[in-house]
């Protein structure tokens, strides 16, 4: 499930994402096209058999939508089946500057049981250089709330040799 959606474009991005605000107020528009390819495609599942053993929500970055947003496509796929049946459900969150606790509580309620978190490097100042809107400090910060969440498994993800970086700051990292 592709959320092409992300607050700020990052340099070294090579994903199909959609930033300037025009696109992001079209999120509500294409939430509800979405919802009818999930239902077509929760047909064709149905009637040849098949089951659902993973759910990827990915992106972009699925937690750019908002609160309201989030419940809404998670309760509409929670309505097509059973996501307990699951082997594992992902919600990439990707960037920390969007996460907050009630984003990770709607996804916990609805059977999230993996989500990440990826600061790609813990250096402000590449962070700064690539475009990411968010420090190392409120990386820790996301990190935290999705301890909290409820979501059983968590993981980050680190790019080695993003421009700016070096040996020691990505040591440091």
């Amino acid at each position: 499930v592709s959320i092409p959606s992300c607050p700020s474009r990052c340099t070294y991005c090579s994903f199909v994402s959609y930033t300037s605000k025009r696109l992001l107020s079209r999120i509500p528009e294409y939430l509800e096209k979405l919802k009818r390819d999930i239902a077509d495609n929760f047909a064709i599942i149905n009637r040849l058999g098949l089951r659902v053993r993973t759910l990827y929500i990915g992106g972009g970055t699925p937690t750019t939508l908002n609160e309201e947003q989030l419940e809404d496509l998670l309760s509409y796929i929670d309505k097509l089946f059973d996501a307990s049946s699951l082997d594992e459900f992902t919600l990439e969150a990707g960037r920390p500057d969007t996460i907050d606790a009630e984003k990770l509580a709607v996804a916990a309620k609805y059977g999230v049981t993996r989500m990440s978190v990826n600061p790609q490097t813990l250096c402000d100042n590449v962070l700064s250089g690539v475009g990411r809107n968010h420090t190392a400090d409120e990386f820790y910060r996301a990190y935290d709330i999705a301890r909290k969440s409820g979501i059983k498994y968590i993981n980050t993800d680190l790019i080695i040799g993003l421009p700016g970086d070096t040996f020691k700051t990505f040591s440091a990292t």
